[in-house]
């Protein structure tokens, strides 16, 4: 993916499914951005975000009175699980705003030195 990441320009790639036995979680997904540093990414509304335009823009997924809401679990595999609300509001048939939200939890603290 590194190599791909530099040929096409592209730093990140977000594979999903809809394949979820959860009735709350439309999509589970992964993020990997090898090419700056990131093997995987446990959770990142900078995927879940523009996957909910790509769905109203592609037709995938319909919004309900000019809202499209849904839920996105990421980080089953490399266990770090979390959810991110993502809501799409439309206009003239096309994502207009995307609002994510979600909770978040300190993995580590550190100091740094700069010099």
């Amino acid at each position: 993916m590194t190599k791909l990441s530099k040929e096409i320009g592209c730093n990140g790639y977000f594979v999903f499914t809809f394949d979820t036995e959860e009735k709350d979680i439309l999509t589970n997904g992964r993020m990997f951005a090898p090419a700056i540093g990131i093997s995987e990414d446990p959770v990142t509304g900078n995927a879940n975000g523009p996957l909910g335009g790509y769905l109203i823009q592609n037709k995938i997924c319909e919004a309900v009175d000019g809202v499209f809401k849904f839920t996105g679990k990421q980080g089953e595999a490399i266990n770090r699980i979390g959810k991110v609300e993502v809501q799409v509001s439309v206009k003239d048939h096309k994502p207009n705003v995307v609002r994510i939200t979600g909770n978040a939890v300190s993995v580590f603290r550190t100091t740094m030195n700069l010099k």
